[in-house]
């Protein structure tokens, strides 16, 4: 039987265009292909329960 190492998640920092500097325009600034599994990636978590609806009177982090 195989083991499986899981190593710990960190964030990668992503070289964008200067000109890039509201989140509407950095996705845009992103490849097509990038995009698409972005948006296969959290329709997959959704479908699964990963990713939660917040509360409206949660309290901010």
């Amino acid at each position: 039987m195989r083991r499986l190492r899981i190593v710990a998640p960190i964030q990668l920092a992503m070289v964008m265009p200067e000109l890039a500097s509201t989140p509407a325009q950095r996705w845009s600034a992103l490849p097509d292909d990038a995009r698409t599994a972005a948006l296969s990636l959290l329709a997959r978590m959704i479908a699964n329960g990963v990713v939660e609806e917040e509360a409206a009177d949660a309290p901010e982090h």
